[in-house]
């Protein structure tokens, strides 16, 4: 049995939290449209209940014993958080937030800078951005939608499947000089990897397609997220795999340079993730709907708007 179980009523606390407020059984009474009885009954069992006195009279004043005092602190905490919870959930059943469980790399390189649009469109709704490597929990993260990357296999949820990516080598310019004129030269620098990338022979496939035979690569940094291994390359730290819906901005801005205009195909897409229920709230109907939207008029080579400014 949990510890709450013993608890007084909720009644009972917001009567005694208004009575300890106003220190006044009228007032109290008025406030919460109860008669003076019903206070002083509610008090009297609230102080049996917890055997001890939390209001003493001297003459007509009222005033809360020490006991009193540390209840009444307690119970206008817990109250005020309820009140926010409450309110919270009443909130997002009207449609009014949007909790996204995003990529850090695609938040950082497509969806940040454009979310403005979103916003000014829909000002009603309250964003709750999540940047994520994991994938989200819809039952227990108060997740609304997420975009994944992936193979579109999620049982149970609605998938709209938002974009294709196609995958070639990116590289600081300081790391191209002299310029690279063959795809063998690229193994002579260090190859930045992606864990995801490698279980796919990502690297592989591509130096296969450029006619170079080789085996995964071993020598080069490793990285988790797509996001930090781009970062490495800019600083001239090897060579990334880099994916055409990531590197835009980047390849806009001189800070990467694609060497060759070979690119494969990637075997993951981006996809809008959310359970079947979750397609009826106001608020991820309006986000779908930008998206999609966003997506038939953006390449995904375009960067962000402020990107290109």
């Amino acid at each position: 049995m949990r510890p709450w179980h013993h608890l007084p009523s909720l009644r009972t606390l917001r009567v005694f939290e208004c009575a300890a407020r106003h220190l006044n059984w009228s007032r109290a009474a008025a406030e919460l449209h109860l008669t003076h009885g019903a206070i002083s009954v509610q008090i009297k069992a609230l102080e049996e209940d917890l055997d001890t006195k939390l209001f003493v009279r001297d003459g007509r004043r009222t005033a809360l014993t020490e006991a009193g005092q540390q209840l009444a602190i307690g119970v206008r905490e817990a109250l005020d958080q309820l009140a926010l919870t409450v309110s919270r959930v009443r909130e997002r059943s009207a449609g009014h937030v949007l909790t996204l469980s995003v990529l850090p790399s695609f938040a950082a390189a497509w969806l940040v800078g454009r979310l403005g649009g979103f916003l000014a469109r829909h000002a009603d709704i309250e964003l709750n951005l999540q940047s994520s490597t994991g994938l989200a929990d819809f039952r227990n993260d108060g997740v609304d939608v997420a975009i994944r990357w992936g193979n579109g296999a999620w049982p149970d949820l609605h998938c709209d499947k938002l974009l294709d990516d196609e995958l070639f080598p990116v590289l600081s310019p300081n790391l191209a000089t002299p310029p690279l004129e063959h795809p063998v030269q690229l193994l002579d620098l260090p190859l930045v990897r992606v864990k995801q990338q490698a279980r796919l022979n990502d690297w592989v496939r591509w130096f296969a397609a450029a006619g170079v035979t080789v085996m995964e690569p071993r020598r080069g940094p490793v990285f988790d997220d797509t996001e930090l291994a781009l970062r490495a390359a800019a600083q001239g730290h090897g060579v990334v795999l880099g994916r055409s819906s990531l590197v835009a901005a980047r390849l806009a801005s001189g800070e990467l340079i694609a060497p060759f205009a070979l690119r494969i195909p990637s075997f993951y897409a981006y996809y809008l993730v959310c359970p079947q229920t979750h397609l009826d709230k106001p608020s991820v109907r309006k986000f779908r709907a930008w998206l999609i939207e966003e997506l038939a008029h953006s390449s995904p080579l375009a960067p962000p708007p402020e990107a290109s400014a």
